[in-house]
């Protein structure tokens, strides 16, 4: 089950893995705008909101995104940011009320549209456990061409002889 396209410019980018899917290292993947915490986390827990219901933690790597709030509000609820030097920085790590830990990668925000919609759709897959450097690993930035492609592109033609 991937992404459904396109994103309106203003939703957050989020894809889950189906339930009673392989636990794996992420939960699901995260696409975000901009490194602006304050902007990009809200969005993405607004986003989860709907699916998953409330947050009440949201761990993030310092060195990764701009400075942040301790806090935020988020539709009427107040959110707790922790920024840890040690978790991974392609990751988040969400937390509901009741402890259940959520972790979700997150997609570079250069990352092409190609490309991070191919992402969205590989970690939402019932079978993906591959770890964050893995999976972004894997998926290329452009797809493969033919090695036709490819010669043409050099500057060799195909002769179409009719």
């Amino acid at each position: 089950m991937g992404p459904k396209q396109p994103f309106p410019s203003t939703a957050a980018r989020i894809t889950l893995k189906p339930e009673m899917s392989t636990r794996g290292f992420v939960d699901g993947a995260w696409w975000p705008r901009s490194m602006n915490p304050a902007t990009e986390f809200t969005s993405l827990l607004t986003g989860l909101a709907a699916t998953t219901g409330p947050m009440n933690r949201l761990a993030y790597n310092l060195t990764a995104w701009e400075p942040a709030p301790r806090k935020l509000r988020v539709q009427g609820r107040q959110v707790r940011l922790e920024g840890f030097h040690t978790l991974d920085k392609h990751t988040v790590s969400l937390t509901d009320p009741s402890g259940h830990r959520m972790v979700l990668l997150i997609i570079p925000t250069d990352t092409t549209e190609l490309r991070g919609n191919a992402l969205l759709t590989k970690v939402s897959d019932k079978g993906s456990d591959a770890s964050p450097d893995a999976l972004l690993a894997d998926v290329p930035e452009r797809p493969e061409e033919s090695s036709e492609a490819r010669w043409e592109s050099d500057g060799g033609h195909l002769l179409m002889v009719r």
